[in-house]
């Protein structure tokens, strides 16, 4: 019978994370996103397994490693005050350091999987994944970096419709339409650097590439479910330079829902 890690990954999560807290208590706002989105992205990863029929080690694996994927996040804002990874560091590579240093290992001592685990922490926020990860691996890689983003796609979505996005991105600016290395960028390789980003429309256009990187049914059926796509389209700016991209975007989606 296989050790359970996931009760002890969350109750070590939510002690490293009030490690941060003010002398009254309180966490700051940026940090309390962080919080909220990793249960959320637990609970994407807890959806899409269940549709996938994971049971067992493998579904254990997958809600552990969804939930501490951001791990980085925190002790990235408390030294660099950003979550900017241009201006401090990986946040993905931090997660993995982080946890080597700090998660028990009498815990993982017997955990055939931590391994994979901290794979998958590192990699969820690559632009593309490197050869040689194991077919062991590869899912619970994927099953992550899909259920992340299908929580920033709604926290990006809620934070524009409330008109807070700069509380979320703040060195977006929120006019102007799309930065031609950007639009050269997603034309030829269907993605996107966030080097290149300037504008909000630039920002959800890397985000509508994401769908081409998504690996799960679930996924996608849980993105058409959440309305966000028929919201991007609607958003978006019209130009000749990236509508056949959108649709070619949309098109896939909807491919993807019975892949």
């Amino acid at each position: 019978m296989h050790v359970q890690l996931h009760g002890t990954a969350e109750k070590w999560l939510k002690e490293y994370i009030d490690s941060f807290r003010d002398e009254n208590g309180g966490l700051h706002p940026l940090m309390e996103v962080k919080r909220t989105h990793s249960l959320r992205v637990r609970d994407n990863a807890s959806q899409i397994a269940s549709e996938l029929g994971w049971s067992g080690e493998q579904l254990d694996c997958a809600l552990t490693a969804a939930l501490l994927h951001d791990t980085g996040r925190f002790p990235q804002f408390a030294e660099w005050g950003t979550y900017y990874d241009g201006a401090s560091l990986d946040h993905g590579d931090l997660g993995e350091k982080t946890l080597r240093k700090h998660f028990p290992d009498e815990k993982v001592a017997t955990y055939g999987r931590w391994e994979d685990i901290l794979l998958a922490v590192r990699l969820h926020n690559k632009k593309e994944l490197p050869a040689g990860i194991t077919p062991a691996a590869a899912p619970l890689v994927q099953i992550v970096r899909d259920s992340d983003k299908l929580d920033v796609f709604r926290l990006v979505r809620m934070h524009v419709e409330e008109d807070r996005i700069n509380e979320l991105l703040p060195r977006i600016i929120l006019s102007g339409g799309y930065s031609e290395a950007l639009v050269r960028e997603v034309s030829s390789e269907r993605r996107a650097s966030y080097s290149n980003v300037r504008s909000l429309s630039d920002f959800l256009l890397v985000q509508l590439s994401w769908v081409f990187d998504l690996n799960y049914a679930p996924s996608f059926r849980m993105l058409r479910r959440d309305g966000v796509l028929s919201w991007m389209e609607r958003v978006l700016p019209q130009d000749a330079s990236v509508n056949g991209f959108i649709q070619s975007a949309l098109h896939h989606a909807l491919l993807g829902e019975s892949a």
